[in-house]
């Protein structure tokens, strides 16, 4: 290995990544803009929406849920174009529903039919406690009174971008994700992105195909209140 020459110059010019003097500029948005947010604007969403591990023993209504659902995974245009964005408008995406306290709908596993804007139920029958472990532990599945599951089927979209496909399925839960959370802010509800858990045992629960894999577990309910 050739010794460090010490009369090397240095490079004139600075990265690009490091902040040049005089050279930040203030914007309205980020903390100060958001205080001034008009009530239920995406702003004010976007400033308020935190994830929630502690819900209230209240249940949601099935207008509430079917708004997180559109919101998710809705269809906004001709040839099914959603509310979330999907690389080549493929939508390999599926969403489950596991109710539990549902005002209007039995308790069970319930797809989402975005198309239709339907509920199928695929099968009825309490299932908090398993999803409970299913998620392995994670005590904010007990408390909260319905989940969304987000699962892919990734034959179409492999077949257009081969090795790309995980990384866009990922993108694409994620989106609907932030979407699901912000209306549930809308909605005054809490939520939670969850992506710990086991996918066997979480397709015990759910009964979603052998072909499509989990992506991302969300919960809702009321958020417990804090005292300040």
């Amino acid at each position: 290995m050739p010794a460090y020459d010490k009369t090397t110059p240095p490079s004139p010019q600075a990265p690009t990544w490091v902040p040049q003097p005089g050279g930040r500029i203030s914007l309205s948005a980020g903390p100060a803009g958001a205080s001034a947010a008009t009530e239920g604007s995406l702003d004010a969403c976007l400033a308020a929406r935190r994830s929630t591990r502690e819900y209230q023993d209240k249940p949601v209504t099935l207008e509430q849920v079917s708004r997180l659902l559109w919101a998710a995974q809705g269809v906004t245009g001709v040839g099914g174009l959603r509310t979330a964005p999907s690389a080549g408008a493929i939508y390999p995406l599926s969403t489950y529903l596991v109710a539990t306290k549902v005002e209007g709908i039995a308790a069970g596993v319930y797809k989402y039919e975005p198309d239709t804007s339907e509920l199928a139920c695929v099968e009825k029958g309490e299932r908090r406690k398993r999803l409970f472990q299913a998620a392995m532990g994670q005590e904010c599945v007990m408390s909260s009174p319905a989940a969304v599951l987000l699962v892919s089927w990734d034959k179409r979209i492999k077949a257009e971008f081969g090795d790309l496909s995980d990384r866009l399925i990922a993108m694409e839960a994620g989106h609907a994700a932030q979407n699901f959370l912000l209306e549930a802010v809308s909605l005054g509800l809490g939520g939670i992105g969850l992506a710990k858990f086991d996918n066997d045992a979480l397709r015990s629960v759910v009964n979603f195909r052998s072909d499509e894999e989990p992506q991302y577990l969300l919960l809702t309910g009321y958020a417990v209140k804090k005292g300040k």
